[in-house]
């Protein structure tokens, strides 16, 4: 009876480790192709490389004449595994690998079958190599050749040069060490040698000696003053890690604190330093964890203490983020501050709807209004100038208050028949539209049971969302 295959689900997630194998004693078991491919991958590690197998091929052989392996022409046997660190078995017959594995796992030796994932210990990932800089992909054997298709994507993206980045950090480290005894500011010290003159010098010139000079500069000029703390505000996007900026992604993999909301999805918080303290101020639907003052306190406290603060915002700071107050606290206090914008979520359902937010003879102008004010009520908006704009309308933060909206808006002139739409969870894998006129929005939400973040937009260009009507016709019915 065949067995099952495990659920993806249900496989657990590899754990990398990188071994040192220099002097190690390492068996493989099989003398054909598979197992000189073995061989070729281990000998850069260093390892004492022993081959077992009765008939060797050609690729085994020439390897054992080259003296990269020792050869045994005989069949495998248990004292073989004496004092072996790895065993890799590549046997074509599945009861012969099996019981080399049995062996093998008995004595305590970490055993790979190739090609035969149930009877691995271990996996081998695909490598790119940089000098001393290892880049491991793992799929925990279940798809091998996509392992290999990110190698090739890697390679591409990795230059060279790295190897000899990674050279002049390791000749520099002890220096740096004694120089620097606290970690932090070790580690901080590191970060601004990547982000610098050092690093530029090897990726863009290969200059090793004009990185030498500014590394000599950086390091006199460190042990003097107090290391001054800056903030980042952060658009995270809407949710989708794949929308987030590569600016947002480098401050968060710099940060020494984040302080997040809760519209931040946690795929996007995981790209964090794994070391980062990780401090939740979240505000949502009116259930405020921090007051805005207590937030703005912390931010400011947090870069006085030194540390490098991203304040991680869903979608981008300046639109109904209340990034402009926490600017203000931090330049008050006299921190450095940067912004990283972030894809608002009106540009983010525009793009997954189909919908232009502009477009020439339906939409002149865009307007991004927040239908929730003080006491979660809606805002006292021009709802004239809004409905006589011939513009498109991205309503944040609408769901509750969208029956109060779309009678103003009614009530302001805008056509009963004007197509909305509103969005859940933008960009999210459980993203819900409803689509409705403006009359009948309000009541289409509230049926549907909506109770995440959600976005609304009204205009005349929310009809191309339907495949099945035309820019042109849009810009007819809007010119009629």
């Amino acid at each position: 009876m065949t067995s099952m295959p495990m659920p993806l689900e249900a496989v657990p997630t590899p754990f990398p480790v990188f071994l040192d194998l220099a002097g190690a004693d390492v068996l493989v078991v099989g003398g054909g192709d598979a197992a000189a491919a073995k061989c070729r991958l281990l000998r850069p590690a260093g390892a004492t490389i022993r081959v077992v197998d009765p008939a060797p091929e050609p690729g085994i052989e020439s390897l054992a004449a080259e003296g990269q392996i020792l050869l045994l022409r005989r069949a495998f046997a248990p004292g073989d595994l004496d004092g072996v660190r790895l065993c890799y078995v590549a046997l074509d017959d599945a009861a012969e690998a099996g019981a080399v594995v049995a062996e093998a796992r008995r004595r305590g030796v970490l055993v790979n079958a190739v090609d035969r994932p149930m009877l691995c210990d271990f996996t081998t990932p695909a490598m790119v190599q940089r000098g001393p800089v290892a880049i491991a992909i793992g799929t925990a054997g279940l798809a091998p050749a996509l392992a290999r298709d990110l190698r090739a994507r890697i390679e591409a993206a990795v230059p060279s040069a790295f190897g000899a980045l990674a050279s002049f950090c390791a000749r520099w480290r002890d220096r740096v060490a004694a120089a620097l005894p606290d970690r932090d500011r070790r580690r901080r010290f590191w970060d601004e040698v990547l982000d610098g003159a050092e690093t530029a010098a090897i990726l863009e010139r290969e200059d090793i000696g004009a990185a030498d000079a500014a590394m000599e500069t950086r390091l006199a000029c460190s042990g003097a003053a107090p290391q001054r703390g800056r903030a980042s505000l952060v658009g995270a996007g809407p949710g989708d890690p794949e929308l987030l900026t590569l600016k947002a992604l480098h401050a968060l993999t710099r940060a020494d604190v984040v302080l997040y909301d809760k519209l931040v999805d946690p795929r996007v918080l995981g790209l964090a330093r794994r070391d980062a303290r990780r401090i939740d101020v979240g505000k949502r639907c009116g259930r405020h964890a921090m007051s805005q003052a207590a937030i703005n306190a912390l931010l400011v406290r947090e870069v006085q203490s030194g540390a490098h603060v991203v304040r991680l915002k869903g979608g981008d700071p300046f639109i109904f983020g209340r990034g402009g107050e926490e600017l203000e606290a931090l330049r008050a206090a006299g921190a450095e501050v940067e912004v990283v914008p972030g894809i608002t979520t009106a540009l983010a359902v525009a793009a997954r709807l189909g919908v232009p937010l502009t477009h020439r003879g339906a939409a002149r102008g865009l307007h991004l209004i927040t239908a929730h004010g003080a006491d979660d009520a809606l805002p006292a908006h021009d709802w004239r100038a809004l409905a006589e704009s011939q513009g498109t309308l991205a309503v944040y933060m609408g769901a509750r208050t969208l029956p109060d909206l779309a009678a103003a808006l009614l009530e302001a002139g805008m056509a009963a028949d004007m197509p909305a739409i509103a969005v859940e969870n933008a960009s999210l894998p459980q993203e819900r539209r409803i689509a409705a006129p403006l009359a009948e929005i309000a009541r289409a939400v509230a049926a549907a049971g909506v109770r995440g973040p959600t976005l609304v937009l009204i205009g005349a260009v929310v009809a191309l969302a339907n495949a099945a009507v035309t820019p042109a016709e849009v810009v007819q019915r809007h010119a009629a």
